[in-house]
């Protein structure tokens, strides 16, 4: 009988692990462009980005640019969805609707910079993002960034901010005049030329949406190995869509 606790001690080390594995964080980092229209280059590098992020954190994280990727089958494997410098009119309203199904079920939704130069014609994207593109000024101007809503928990690795290299969009809607929406990330607009928002310039915020978790951050049109918050960002993003 001694043999016994030995037994179940390794059965509920088995199953301790099993949950740990469907525990992590699964991801599906997608970027497509619509053809014939401005393609970042850099969203390989966003993608390389999430995938040592995953590494670091324990994620799971799948890579896609087919858009055929989106039907309900395969998204509910994820726990977050990643547009990572998507543009354009991408997704059919098949795809379309299989990723709102994704969101309504309790999924999350990470995009960056050019993520929000997406389905402009699709409203229900356009008020998960928070707000499209709307025009930016000269590209790799510095500007001054400052955190806000320090507690929050996708802002939970990111320390100290200041002056960063970026395309600084501006946006059709200030998401700080919308209800639910958590402000994370504002830039100074008269630390650099063209900015058209005035006082307020939000950059980064999520909200909870239909069911779902949406992060966003203009960051991104290049993603520098030296830059001083972005990654800390991102992974904050992630993990709070993921509702981790």
């Amino acid at each position: 009988m001694k043999i016994l606790p030995f037994i179940l001690s390794g059965i509920l080390i088995f199953v301790s692990n099993i949950a740990t594995a469907q525990d992590k964080i699964k991801i599906l980092a997608f970027s497509q462009v619509e053809p014939g229209i401005y393609h970042h280059l850099s969203n390989l590098d966003g993608i390389a980005l999430v995938e040592q992020l995953g590494k670091k954190r324990g994620w799971d994280v799948d890579v896609t640019h087919d858009r055929g990727s989106f039907n309900s089958e395969r998204l509910s494997q994820y726990d977050v969805i990643a547009f990572i410098n998507t543009t354009g009119d991408i997704l059919n309203d098949e795809q379309q609707t299989a990723f709102e199904k994704f969101i309504q079920a309790g999924g999350g939704y990470v995009g960056t910079h050019s993520a929000a130069d997406t389905e402009h014609t699709w409203p229900w994207y356009g008020e998960l993002v928070g707000g499209y593109f709307l025009s930016h000024p000269e590209v790799d101007q510095v500007a001054m960034t400052t955190k806000e809503n320090a507690n929050h928990p996708a802002n939970k690795h990111v320390g100290k901010t200041g002056a960063v290299l970026e395309e600084w969009y501006s946006y059709t809607a200030n998401v700080r005049s919308k209800d639910g929406f958590d402000i994370l990330l504002t830039i100074d607009e008269s630390t650099y030329e063209g900015g058209d928002m005035g006082d307020d310039h939000p950059i980064t915020w999520a909200h909870e949406y239909d069911g779902g978790r949406a992060f966003y951050t203009g960051l991104g049109h290049t993603f520098p190995a030296d830059h001083p918050f972005l990654a800390n960002q991102l992974i904050g993003g992630v993990e709070w869509a993921a509702g981790k």
